[in-house]
């Protein structure tokens, strides 16, 4: 029987790198494969109408942000018991960000939308006051947002969503590193 959970997950941007410098980042796609840490390798193929014309996730006009990857992952089946496997990504621009799905083997498929957007709530640590700064008000800062949808056989899912939440909070995080790096510079810290 098969079933499928979602999951959510917003990464704070810092409040010096534009959102608008974390979407064209993203929209290359690729630091989203590059920040995989499991993924071994990965290569683009030539998208086709087909990858997405049965799909209601994707928007069905066909334009040219649709790219497709092969890619490699090494999966971890137990302790000390580790297997690589193949399987196709493809991905999709829409206006704050992207979407992804992934058709794993094992009738595994992962759906991700990440979107950049105002951070929906303070991140000030619980009790103290906030400053009442236009760099620190609530809708001025931003976050990078990830609605995932895990589908598979309801007797993997246990073992599958550890392993995207651990996964796509890395990739995030690299995702925004790596923007923050391309635009301040190789030595952004």
């Amino acid at each position: 029987m098969r079933t499928q959970r979602i999951l959510s997950h917003s990464t704070p941007i810092p409040s010096n790198l534009p959102p608008a410098a974390l979407i064209n980042s993203m929209q290359s796609f690729t630091p989203f494969l590059s920040n995989h840490k499991t993924m071994t390798r990965y290569s683009e193929t030539t998208p086709s109408p087909e990858a997405i014309a049965d799909d209601p996730f994707f928007n069905p006009s066909w334009d040219d942000s649709i790219r497709s990857f092969e890619v490699t992952e090494l999966v971890t089946l137990g302790p000390g018991i580790s297997k690589e496997v193949t399987y196709k990504v493809v991905f999709q621009h829409i206006p704050d960000g992207m979407r992804s799905r992934a058709e794993a083997p094992a009738g595994v498929v992962i759906r991700a939308e990440y979107s950049v957007r105002p951070r929906s709530e303070s991140m000030s640590p619980t009790g103290s006051e906030s400053t009442d700064s236009p760099a620190t008000a609530v809708g001025e800062e931003f976050e990078l947002h990830e609605d995932v949808a895990v589908e598979a056989n309801s007797l993997m899912i246990p073992f599958i969503v550890g392993s995207v939440i651990t996964a796509h909070q890395t990739i995030c995080s690299g995702v925004i590193d790596e923007a923050c790096k391309s635009y301040f510079g190789t030595g952004y810290q």
